[in-house]
């Protein structure tokens, strides 16, 4: 999600922009089913190496760049390749 489709540059992102994302509170749901959002980033984590999933030793509550308040008022986190401008 992170190309515009006119040029296919990475977007970048800050504190501030619009974007749109996939979310989801019902854990049954797969991940590519969750409904599209809209909110604002309102913090960046930074951009620093990750460690790689194997590392945490575990697969839950990995880091993530950006915080983004959605419209309809949760707090979530996401990376960029999980971000759209919103238009």
């Amino acid at each position: 999600m992170t190309s515009t489709p006119a040029d296919r540059r990475p977007v970048a992102w800050s504190v501030g922009a619009r974007v749109r994302t996939r979310h989801s509170r019902d854990t049954d749901l797969a991940p590519e089913q969750w409904p599209v959002v809209s909110g604002v980033i309102v913090d960046d984590f930074g951009d620093g190496a990750d460690p790689a999933d194997s590392e945490y030793g575990r697969d839950w509550a990995h880091k993530r760049r950006w915080a983004i308040a959605l419209d309809s008022g949760s707090l979530i986190f996401r990376n960029d390749a999980e971000l759209a401008p919103d238009s």
